[in-house]
């Protein structure tokens, strides 16, 4: 009952935050070169001060610029979605 206290606890936090926004290399055309996946998720999490693993971030594969969102599996019943916006990279 406790773990998922704290998991509802720190889905919270999660649930209030600014939605992230994924800097990558983008082509003329708007596509973006390979993909963000859970890692990016990760990283921007931790420069925030969360200490997410990869491996319970799920999402869509994501191969545009755009808003999306992805799910933290905090608890078997616990899943946090977090929105996240994909832009260009400042060259």
């Amino acid at each position: 009952a406790q773990i998922k206290a704290d998991a509802e606890a720190l889905g919270q936090k999660l649930a209030a935050i600014e939605p992230l926004k994924i800097a990558t290399k983008v082509s003329a055309t708007g596509a973006i070169y390979g993909s963000v996946n859970a890692l990016h998720i990760a990283e921007a999490l931790q420069k925030l001060g969360f200490d997410i693993d990869r491996k319970i971030i799920t999402l869509k594969e994501v191969k545009e610029v755009g808003s999306f969102h992805a799910t933290v599996h905090l608890h078997k019943e616990v899943n946090v979605e977090i929105p996240f916006e994909v832009v260009a990279e400042e060259a």
